[in-house]
This record gives structure tokens, C-alpha cells and sequence, in this order.
């Protein structure tokens, strides 16, 4: 049985008191999506954290909270604006969004207009992430007060329509915007000259951020050059924190797209980067490169490492944030150690096995993971010939269910990809290289090299003073700060947290929930008690076909309810428990997932019974939301 919490019963009073936007009810202790005034059941007293007088904070902090807040940059401005009409108010339909063209010549600029509750917005047209158009994703009113919002199709980045800032998902930069009038029935939009004739793109925009200041004597240090790293770095800076930020991590590069390693096997690390080194210089980010964490001392609050020249250094902390990721799982068997196997962790991982693939090589993926077949698309697509070794009977059984793992099974047999199902590997043959891989049932599989796709295991052997779950992971609450340590917080792969809807300790090993963690804890970690409330996205790209998942199904799949036509890689699938839908995966059908993940978070998705009674679908979800914006609306 999963363990759980419960908020203490001392807090339950004041909180009874408060209107909240996020509410924490049931004998669970949970953190659920409500609007309206709290409503605490009775509950145990599991769950105690000593923070006596600070509970009025955190109740009051998650009241005041708003999607968009804080020192944001002001929207695009600069000394050679051009005034632009952008055509007629009456032109642009409530809770909508439009592309229009800022000039008739070629090549031109485009802005992408907003209308919500009336207002009216101008931004950028594409992504800050990865330059997706944003007129295929949701443009939405902000819920509970909070400012509207527009997110992309593809991976769930959103940004504040009034600032560009990022609210939530994988972006490390925000979207420009420009400041719109209404004059004479008209809407017009000040834009940079430049961007109207399209000789400039639309710049990226970065919150504004404290410098170090050496009178600041604290020190937060961070483990892990991750993306949970770089977003709590970024984070402390932009809440205004002038002490040292001291980042400590064992790669010899400074945080970098992860996820593009699979996709794009041989993509130089220089691509990859997400900051320039120059960046951490102007912000006194510290981050010492080629490091490794040897003991982390909780009670003394002091963490040992061996640099990058194995020199043995001490570092004192006032606050410490452990993100230092997972170590991928290697399989003990005979011949594990022979050259050409391989896992897939870092870039010179990748570029090893970028070497290696080239036509007609024959190549071995164990594992039936995300990570293991994004590996075997990226190397069919080089022409080697790939089987993928795995426990379950179709890919993501475990995950998606058999239903959807058979389509996908379809797709690699479409490819050229074999796929050896409920399969597990005896040993590796070999002389001194990797030449084949025998199987439990003795078949064996030629191979030229090997790519071991078998999951991860948290990183945290090196800390002491506090207890880890089963798995190795640390044990936090809503804060993100460990149990057994007030100035611990940890995030991303390490870290077993409390479900927002459930109560349950889950650990969810997704880039977009690290980042979000990271952000989260480095508020916490300035004493704003906030906590994590965000809904799971993930997405994966497999021979063209574009999956995305949002929400945490149960554990039991024991309803799937699909929408669509699986046989042609288009549809909807929903996961259930009782009557509540827990998590929806999506093929080719964007934007949907991040439609259901906009209502997840507002508590607005319809139950199972609709679904089951046919008075919902995809297309009855998109519009409930833009319901929820025309609601927002003046006279609505």
C-alpha cells in the first residue's frame, strides 16, 4: 500500500476561513483543484511538520497566488515602435485567438491577437521552446483570477498573455508581446519596426532577474546540472535572491535539452545548451563543472565533493536542493561488460552511439521504455537494422495498456523494427566486443552494439540523515522539502512527492515535471510556501507519430476508454478510476492533451459516466474550455 498524508488538524481551522484557489480537503490530505471556500474533512494527524505559526503563510501564499505575478519584464517595447492596425474589435471573436499579418509585402511579420473578457492581446506567433506555431494550441481566460494564457500544441508550454513570462512547462524563455488600443471600433498593436517588416524575429523574454550581491551571505547550493537545477537557479534569481547559487554537477557541460539525446542522437551538445556560459557569469551562477557530490552531511549542513582537478572541497549551506537525477539501470548479467553496450544518459553517450549506427548495423535496444524505443525510431531512421528486447507483451503495456501498445507494435513492425516481447536477456556473447545477445528462451540476436533503455534509479547514495523510500528516492512534501530536513528540498527524478489529487507518494520521471519542481522548490526554498500542484505532461515522438500524456493514471488499468481510430495512430485514450478520469494519452490529435490538462488543473474535466454515456468527446472538451473563457467575458 502506497503511503499518504494528511494535512494536521490544527491547520484545517484556519484554513476553513480562507477562499482558496487551491484547496485542501479529504481524510487523504490532498491537494485538490476547487474553487469556492475550503472544506477540510476530518483527517489523522499523519502528518507533522512543526510549522505552527508558519500555516497562516502558506494558506494565505497559495490564495494570492496568480499564474502571472512578480517583477516580469514589460511587454516588447523599444525606440522604433510602428503603430499597426490590426483590423476591426468586432473582426475577432471572444475567447479566440487569430494569426494577422502585420504588412501586405513578403515576408512580412505576424502577430498572434488574443481576445479575452474583452482585452485584447498581441504576441509572438511562435513558441519560445521549440518554435511551434501557438495558433494550433489553447488560448484560455485564466482561471481563479489568474491572468489568460496561451500553450503550446505540443509539450504544454504556457505564457502569461499580458507578459509573455513563462507560467508553467519546459520554456526557459517567455513569448514577446506588445501593447494593443482600441480607437474608433479598431484594434491596433505596437510593434518594433523591424519585426513588422520581418527583417527580425520576435524576441524571446526573460523575467527580470537579481544580481549577486556579496553582502548577501547565504548560500543555496544546487546538485545537479539538470533542468530542475537550472530552473530553481533561474528561480531564486527572479524572486530576488543576491546570495550565492552554487550549482554542482558531474557533467562537463552546463544544463542542456536533455530529452533531445534519444531524438536526435548525434545533435552537438552546443545545440543543446539552454543557457549560454555568459549567462550564468552576468546572474553570479555559479556552477562548477566535472564535480561529484561524495557526501551530503544534512545535520551539518555541509556538502562534500571531489572536483573537477579530484581535489577534496567542503561547501557550507543555508539551504540545499538535491536534483541530481537517476543513474540508468544496468542489467548484471554474463557479459554486461563487454565494449558497445551501452546506456543513454548524457551527450557523449549519444555521440558514441551515433558513431556506431550507420546502415545496415545491426543494433539491440533492451527495453520497451520511452527512452529505449525513441532510441530504436532515431536508429532505424539511420538505416540500422533494430530489434528491441522487452518484459511486456506490446510497448508501454504497462503504461498505455495493451489496446495501445498493440498499435504501436504495429508501427514498429510498419518500420522494419522487430519487437521480441515478454522476452529477457540470458547474457551477451562476445569476445571482447558485444557480437550477440542470447535470450531466456536461447535465441540469439546478432548484434553490433547494444543500447540498454531499462529506466533510472535516483542518484541520492550520497545523502545522509534522512530516510529514502524503496526506491531510493527522497521523501518530500507539497513544498518539496524532505521530511526529516527543513533545509533539504529536492526535485525531479530523486523525489517522491504527494500526488495532487490522491495523496499517493508517486515519483514521475518527466522533464516537464523536474522543471516545474525546480521552480517550486526555489520558491520554497525563500520561504513562500507554494506548493506543487502540477498536473504530469509528457510527450514522445516515434516514427513521425506524436504521443502526448497528461495526468497520472492508476496504477490498475483496468478501464481504458478510447476515442478514435487506433489501426490509423489517431486517437484519444482515456484512463479511469471510479468515475473520475486520471490521465488521457493522445496520438496525433493535438491539441487536445493540453486542452484536458488546462481543465485537470481547473478540476473541470468531465467524469466517466459522460464518457461512457457518449455526451463527451475530444470535441466537447475543447469547446468546455473556451465555455470557461466566454464565461469570463464582461456580461457573461
Amino acid at each position: 500500500m502506497a503511503s499518504r498524508f494528511a494535512w494536521p488538524s490544527r491547520l484545517r481551522p484556519l484554513a476553513s476561513q480562507c477562499r482558496l484557489s487551491l484547496a485542501w480537503r479529504g481524510s487523504l490530505g490532498s491537494f485538490v483543484r476547487a474553487s469556492g471556500t475550503a472544506n477540510f474533512q476530518e483527517a489523522p494527524e499523519q502528518w507533522s511538520l512543526g510549522w505552527g505559526g508558519r500555516a497562516a503563510v502558506l494558506l494565505a501564499g497559495a490564495a494570492a497566488t496568480e499564474l502571472c505575478r512578480g517583477r516580469c519584464s514589460q511587454p516588447s517595447s523599444c525606440s522604433s515602435l510602428q503603430r499597426v492596425a490590426l483590423g476591426k474589435t468586432s473582426d475577432f471573436e471572444e475567447a479566440s485567438m487569430r494569426e494577422v499579418p502585420l504588412a501586405e509585402s513578403e515576408g512580412h511579420g505576424v502577430v498572434l491577437v488574443h481576445r479575452h473578457g474583452g482585452e485584447f492581446f498581441a504576441t509572438s506567433p511562435s513558441c519560445a521552446h521549440y518554435g511551434a506555431p501557438l495558433k494550433k494550441g489553447v488560448s484560455s481566460a485564466g482561471g481563479r483570477g489568474g491572468a489568460p494564457t496561451i500553450t503550446c500544441p505540443l509539450h504544454d508550454a504556457t505564457f502569461c498573455l499580458r507578459t509573455g513570462q513563462v507560467v508553467r512547462g519546459p520554456s526557459v524563455d517567455g513569448i514577446a508581446t506588445y501593447k494593443t488600443e482600441v480607437k474608433d471600433g479598431m484594434l491596433y498593436a505596437y510593434v518594433p519596426q523591424d519585426v513588422v517588416s520581418g527583417k527580425s524575429k520576435h524576441q524571446k523574454v526573460l523575467r527580470d532577474m537579481a544580481k549577486r550581491d556579496k553582502k548577501d551571505q547565504r548560500v543555496f547550493a544546487l546538485l545537479g546540472g539538470g533542468a530542475a537545477s537550472l530552473a530553481a537557479a533561474e528561480t531564486l534569481r527572479q524572486e530576488g535572491f543576491t546570495g550565492r547559487i552554487v550549482m554542482i554537477t558531474r557533467e562537463q557541460h552546463l544544463p542542456y535539452d536533455r530529452v533531445q539525446l534519444s531524438k536526435q542522437l548525434d545533435k552537438p551538445v552546443e545545440k543543446l545548451q539552454l543557457r549560454p556560459e555568459s549567462f550564468f557569469t552576468d546572474y553570479g551562477i555559479e556552477v562548477l563543472r566535472g564535480a561529484s557530490v561524495t557526501k551530503l552531511d544534512t545535520k551539518g549542513q555541509v556538502v562534500q565533493y571531489k572536483s573537477a582537478e579530484a581535489t577534496k572541497e567542503e561547501l557550507r549551506y543555508d539551504k540545499v536542493l538535491v536534483c541530481t537525477g537517476g543513474t540508468p539501470r544496468k542489467l548484471f548479467v554474463p557479459g554486461s561488460d563487454l565494449k558497445n553496450i551501452f546506456t543513454l544518459r548524457t551527450p557523449e553517450d549519444a555521440a558514441e552511439i551515433s558513431k556506431l549506427a550507420r546502415k545496415g548495423q545491426k543494433m539491440i535496444v533492451v527495453g520497451g521504455s520511452f527512452i529505449g524505443m525513441e532510441v530504436a525510431s532515431s536508429l532505424r531512421k539511420k538505416g540500422c537494422d533494430v530489434a528491441v528486447i522487452a518484459m511486456e507483451t506490446v510497448p508501454f503495456e504497462r503504461v498505455l495498456g495493451k489496446k495501445v501498445g498493440a498499435s504501436f507494435a504495429r508501427k514498429l513492425q510498419k518500420e522494419g523494427v522487430e519487437w521480441f516481447g515478454t522476452s529477457q536477456v540470458r547474457l551477451f556473447r562476445g569476445n571482447e566486443q558485444v557480437n550477440g545477445v542470447e535470450l531466456e528462451d536461447g535465441e540469439v540476436l546478432p548484434a553490433d552494439a547494444v543500447v540498454v533503455g531499462a529506466g533510472v534509479l535516483p542518484n541520492t547514495r550520497f545523502v545522509e540523515g534522512i530516510s529514502l523510500d524503496k526506491n531510493g528516492a527522497i521523501i518530500v512534501n507539497p513544498l518539496m522539502q524532505a521530511e526529516a530536513s527543513e533545509n533539504l528540498y529536492a526535485a525531479g527524478d530523486v523525489c517522491a512527492y504527494p500526488a495532487v489529487r490522491t495523496g499517493q507518494r508517486v515519483r514521475i520521471e518527466h522533464w516537464d515535471v523536474a522543471i516545474q519542481q525546480g521552480r517550486t522548490a526555489a520558491k520554497n526554498m525563500l520561504g513562500q510556501y507554494q506548493p506543487f500542484t502540477t498536473t504530469p505532461f509528457f510527450w514522445s515522438g516515434l516514427f513521425g507519430e506524436n504521443l502526448r500524456f497528461v495526468g497520472h493514471a492508476p496504477d490498475a488499468l483496468d478501464r481504458v476508454i478510447i476515442e478514435g481510430d487506433v489501426s490509423n495512430m489517431k486517437f484519444i485514450s482515456y484512463y479511469t478510476e471510479d468515475d473520475e478520469i486520471r490521465a488521457v494519452a493522445t496520438v496525433n490529435q493535438d491539441p487536445v492533451a493540453v486542452a484536458v490538462a488546462e481543465l485537470m488543473r481547473r478540476g473541470m474535466m468531465p467524469s466517466v459516466s459522460e464518457l461512457m454515456l457518449g455526451t463527451v468527446n475530444a470535441d466537447v472538451i475543447m469547446q468546455r474550455l473556451k465555455d470557461l473563457s466566454l464565461k469570463a467575458s464582461p456580461g457573461a
